[in-house]
């Protein structure tokens, strides 16, 4: 890559150690509002903006995207620092901003990222890059966490890699791909480093994330802010300690991983990934997840041109290729018209996705019941994410009948091919191995890893982040907020939240920064504990307060602000709570009004009863909104 990477990396390498069994992160600046060493930065880009002045020797400049520009003077890429800018949510507030273009742009330009596996200039899911560059290098057997919020103007997702230096690519998977949205969300993802991130090429080393942004044809823009990338030494060779079971309630089971349910179907007819379809079975009525594959459905014609022995098209006497016509089986989607006349095996498929990530020699445990509606056969891959493929053989093929057969797959070793740099953590079933029409029906009753290899955080389902507003600091009687549960007991299968806040249980609170605002732990002891009535001090002071949980869809709090602990900020609740052995967190963001709603701090002089919107217009009919009023601000609903 560029020398300026090259000389920062050597100068940093001896910095220190890591420390053993803490999370020591490699970042500056990763909440994007301190200023930016000219030197140095662990945010770097490849993306379409134009016109930024840069100073000579810092490795930044304009490069062409391939030499086979076929256009005068197109636009270059942009190659250096991250373009920091104020939060457009959020003012304020800083954040990275990547540009990516349009599949329509490179075209009329001439410029297309160069594809080395294909040796030709084509549309690729690096054509822009976000980096985190680290301040250190990563070796091989630690464990490494990236946590960040993110967003798009358009959803969408990312592909992560492991670079040397940004830009020098050392390997395909790190993290598996991340969805976003239009919101800002919270991601945190982790890895083991394996071998393969860590391989030396020149002496150099892996210290750089990558994230392929133009995973999608059409362009946008995305940002990036309060950038964590930690590192620590793994926990020492545990001894089996026995399974721990992710499918809590089998079948029936709801969680949310990342963007993903547990269970995950992709008919055949529209090809798209969604929460597998809950029905009751025909054959004896009881719950059952299903997906429907497609078969052939008609003929078509099908012409291919005509090659010599040297594979060269044949021409007629007029110098035209010449073709060969033959009638082939066809699929047409009824609706839209589209042909197929080549069914994969995936077209149609059936994913289960569990929180933990798989390590090589790592053990696990799936029983489930299946059948069809047609006697067939499935064969199974092992995947990060639903879609998100890494090897071509899990639990091998698996033959069905139309009636229910158990499957119980145990004591499973996963290799170094299934683990994808430890990156597996779903089963992908493929139900087109037929090419017939059929229905598929399932269910699980386990699917489990050695308690020894999971991590408290994976034990963390249910979790799901929503704005309330906060008090002021003056409202003294505190506000009253409600939040919806219904999501975190659907997943519970549980029907009475008093019986969930049984001890031990836990809450903490958190500001934007990660630092605790209030934590409340299993005992008063810690300061803080919770009941089902509320959280409270060591005094005995409320500080949220359950003023009715009389229904699961509307349990409201009384938040009390002590002082200006949450004045002019965001709090990131977790609630935590422990149920039928399982720990669950649902997390909720505390913001103020004006956050909330995306508006600034607005100053002004008292008006005298006169009311202004934010723009300091008069306003004379007021609907909902923020106002001013005599200096302060006030939210209209």
């Amino acid at each position: 890559m560029k020398k300026f990477f090259t000389l920062v990396a050597a100068a940093l390498l001896s910095s220190g150690a890591f420390a053993q069994g803490e999370w020591q992160d490699l970042v500056v600046n990763g909440n994007m509002e301190g200023e930016q060493d000219p030197s140095w930065s662990s945010f770097w880009c490849h993306d379409w903006r134009q016109g930024v002045e840069f100073q000579e020797g810092t490795g930044q400049e304009y490069a062409a995207a391939s030499d086979n520009a076929t256009v005068d003077d197109p636009p270059r890429m942009f190659m250096g620092f991250a373009e920091i800018v104020e939060d457009p949510t959020t003012p304020g507030n800083h954040c990275a901003r990547v540009v990516i273009r349009t599949k329509e742009e490179g075209h009329a330009t001439g410029t297309y990222t160069f594809d080395e596996a294909n040796g030709k200039p084509e549309w690729c899911e690096w054509d822009s890059q976000f980096f985190v560059y680290a301040n250190e290098t990563m070796p091989e057997g630690m464990e490494v966490r990236l946590t960040m919020r993110v967003r798009g103007e358009k959803a969408g997702n990312l592909q992560t890699q492991a670079h040397y230096t940004p830009g020098d690519y050392n390997h395909y998977q790190l993290f598996g791909d991340i969805n976003y949205t239009t919101e800002w969300q919270r991601v945190q993802v982790s890895a083991k480093i394996t071998s393969n991130h860590t391989q030396e090429a020149n002496g150099k080393f892996f210290q750089a994330v990558a994230f392929n942004l133009s995973t999608m044809e059409d362009g946008n823009t995305v940002y990036f802010d309060d950038i964590k990338l930690e590192i620590r030494e793994p926990k020492g060779p545990t001894e089996f300690e026995g399974w721990l079971n992710f499918l809590r309630k089998g079948t029936l089971t709801s969680d949310q991983i990342g963007n993903y349910t547990t269970f995950t179907g992709r008919n055949g007819i529209d090809n798209t990934d969604r929460p597998a379809e809950v029905v009751d079975d025909p054959v004896d009525g009881q719950p059952a997840l299903t997906v429907k594959s497609i078969g052939w459905n008609t003929t078509v014609e099908q012409k291919t041109e005509v090659k010599d022995e040297d594979g060269n098209t044949v021409l007629d006497d007029d110098g035209n290729p010449t073709y060969e016509y033959e009638t082939v089986d066809a699929w047409v989607n009824e609706e839209t018209k589209d042909t197929l006349t080549s069914i994969d095996a995936w077209r149609t498929q059936f994913f289960v996705t569990i929180p933990h990530k798989f390590a090589e020699g790592e053990k696990l445990q799936l029983k489930m019941w299946a059948r069809a509606e047609k006697p067939t056969h499935l064969s199974t891959q092992a995947h990060a994410m639903p879609g998100s493929y890494i090897f071509y053989q899990m639990l091998g093929d698996i033959e069905l009948t139309d009636e229910w057969q158990e499957f119980d797959f145990e004591d499973l070793e996963v290799t170094s091919d299934q683990s994808g740099s430890g990156s597996f953590q779903t089963i992908a079933f493929n139900c087109n191995e037929d090419k017939e029409e059929n229905t598929f029906y399932f269910r699980f009753d386990e699917f489990s890893a050695n308690s020894a290899d999971v991590t408290a955080e994976e034990r963390v389902v249910g979790s799901e982040t929503i704005s309330l507003p906060v008090p002021e600091p003056d409202k003294a009687d505190g506000m009253v907020a409600s939040v919806d549960f219904t999501k975190l007991m659907n997943s519970l299968y549980a029907t009475d939240l008093g019986n969930m806040l049984d001890d031990p249980h836990m809450l903490v609170l958190k500001d934007t920064k990660d630092e605790d605002v209030y934590s409340a732990a299993q005992s008063a002891t810690s300061g803080f504990f919770l009941n089902e009535q509320g959280l409270f001090d060591e005094n005995g002071k409320i500080i949220v307060e359950v003023s009715d949980k009389s229904t699961i869809d509307n349990v409201q709090f009384v938040i009390t602000n002590e002082g200006d602990s949450f004045a002019g900020k965001t709090a990131n609740t977790s609630f935590k709570f422990q149920y039928d052995g399982w720990f669950y967190k649902f997390n909720v963001s505390l913001v103020p009004e004006e956050v909330y709603a995306g508006i600034a701090e607005v100053k002004a002089n008292k008006t005298n009863g006169v009311i202004y919107d934010l723009s300091g217009r008069q306003v004379k009919n007021v609907k909902k909104g923020l106002y001013i009023l005599d200096g302060k601000k006030y939210f209209v609903k």
